[in-house]
C-alpha cells in the first residue's frame, strides 16, 4: 500500500466487503480494537465535550459478550476514557498504549520511568500559552496534549505553540508528535504505542482474527501492527479507517477499508453485533 505524493489511494468502504468480516468472525477468537474520539464519538470542540454516539455504545455494550475482546485504545488518560466510554467489560488503553486500566485501577507501562515528572515541568514551561484564546493545555500523567481547535487563526495558534515548545528544557527531552485534529501531543521518547498496546491485546487474548478502526495519524501504529501480526502471526485482521474532513492522507494509505464517519461506525457495529448473534443471517443486509 505505497503512497506517493502525486497518488492518492482510493480504499473501499468495508460495508461493502462486509463477507470478509464474517469470515474473520468465524475464525475463533475475534477482537474489535477500536480509537474513541472521531471514531465510535464525534470530534467535539474540546475533549470534555465528546459523548459516546448512544448506538456505538449500544452495540459495544453487546458486542463485548459475544467476543474474545472488545477493546478502545485512545490518547486520553485511561481514566477519562473509562469514564467517557462507561461499559464494564471493555478493556481500556489509554495515553497511546502507555497506560492500561488493569483491575480497578490504572497503570503505566514501565518503560515511561520517571517522565510523569518531565511532563509536569514541560506543562508548567508551556503556560505562557493559555494567555491565548482557544489554547487548552492537557495534562494527561504520562503525556500532554495542546489543543487549538478553539483558536480563531489556527495557523498562528501552531506557529506560537511550536516556539514556545523550541523554549522549553523539559519539551526537548520529549517526543512532539502533531495530530490532524489541531492538537499537538508531548510523548515520553519510548518503543510504546496504539501499536504495541494491539500486539499485546492480540497475544494477551490469543486472538485468531479482528479489527481495528482509527481516524487519525496516531492510529497509523496499530495499523501497521495488525498488518505485522498477519504476517508473523496465525491471525487475521482488517485495518479500517473512518474517513472524515479531518483523516489525514498518511491514514488511507495504512488501511484495507473504511467507514464514513461515526455514523457508519454505527451502521458497522450494528451489523457485527447482528451477525454474531445470529450468523446465520445474509451478511449483506445493512
Amino acid at each position: 500500500m505505497k503512497h506517493g505524493s502525486c497518488y492518492i489511494k482510493t480504499v473501499p468502504t468495508i460495508l461493502e466487503h462486509l463477507d470478509l468480516v464474517e469470515q474473520l468472525l468465524k475464525r475463533s477468537r475475534f477482537g474489535l480494537i477500536t480509537d474513541a474520539d472521531g471514531t465510535i464519538s464525534p470530534t467535539a470542540p474540546t475533549p470534555q465535550q465528546a459523548r459516546v454516539s448512544p448506538l456505538c455504545y449500544r452495540y459495544l455494550s453487546i458486542l463485548r459478550n459475544q467476543l474474545a475482546l472488545v477493546a478502545v485504545i485512545s490518547g486520553r488518560a485511561v481514566q477519562d476514557l473509562k469514564d467517557m466510554v462507561n461499559i464494564e467489560g471493555v478493556q481500556y488503553v489509554g495515553n497511546h498504549g502507555m497506560e492500561r486500566w488493569i483491575d480497578d485501577h490504572s497503570e503505566f507501562t514501565k518503560e515511561v520511568g520517571g517522565y510523569p515528572a518531565i511532563i509536569q515541568a514541560a506543562v508548567g514551561e508551556l503556560a505562557p500559552l493559555l494567555s491565548i484564546e482557544g489554547i487548552i493545555i492537557e495534562n494527561k500523567g504520562i503525556t500532554a496534549t495542546i489543543h487549538y481547535r478553539l483558536c480563531r487563526d489556527h495557523r498562528a495558534a501552531k506557529r506560537d505553540i511550536m516556539a514556545v515548545l523550541s523554549n522549553s528544557a523539559s519539551a526537548k527531552s520529549l517526543r512532539i508528535m502533531q495530530e490532524n485534529k489541531y492538537a499537538i501531543n508531548l510523548l515520553p521518547p519510548v518503543e510504546v504505542s496504539k501499536g504495541t498496546a494491539v500486539l499485546e491485546l492480540i497475544k494477551e487474548y490469543d486472538l485468531r482474527s479482528g479489527v481495528y478502526l482509527g481516524d487519525d495519524i496516531t492510529d497509523i501504529d496499530a495499523f501497521r501492527a495488525l498488518r505485522s501480526a498477519c504476517h508473523d502471526m496465525d491471525f487475521r485482521g482488517l485495518a479500517i479507517g473512518i474517513a472524515g474532513p479531518e483523516m489525514p492522507e498518511e491514514l488511507t494509505a495504512e488501511v484495507n477499508f473504511t467507514l464514513n464517519g461515526v455514523r457508519d461506525v454505527e451502521r458497522f457495529l450494528e451489523w457485527m453485533s447482528r451477525t454474531t448473534a445470529q450468523p446465520s443471517k445474509d451478511s449483506t443486509n445493512v
